[in-house]
């Protein structure tokens, strides 16, 4: 149930912020390049708190706890950090390109 509600939530972002773009005139490259940059770090953030609800016995749903933040492996802060820098450098690409 929650993978399926977080699913229908990226599809929903994809297709109004996409959609948003595109009818605004920019070019496919920059809507592409913006979304994955945003995309990329909510990912990587649902999946650290889910290994980290399940290193706990608990099952996943859509609360964050202190104790979720605090059971958070090393990998998966420097997985979500190294997804942050990648997406803030896709976004500021984007945004270089949609400026031409």
């Amino acid at each position: 149930m929650f993978r399926a509600a977080q699913g229908a939530l990226f599809v929903m972002f994809w297709l109004m912020a996409g959609g948003m773009l595109l009818t605004s005139g920019e070019s496919p490259l920059v809507v592409l390049l913006a979304l994955v940059g945003i995309t990329m770090p909510g990912v990587t953030a649902n999946r650290a708190m889910r290994n980290a609800r399940q290193r706990q016995g608990k099952s996943m749903d859509f609360t964050i706890t202190w104790e979720d933040v605090v059971n958070l492996s090393s990998r998966d802060v420097l997985v979500h950090i190294v997804s942050l820098l990648i997406g803030f450098g896709m976004i500021a690409a984007s945004v270089a390109l949609s400026s031409e």
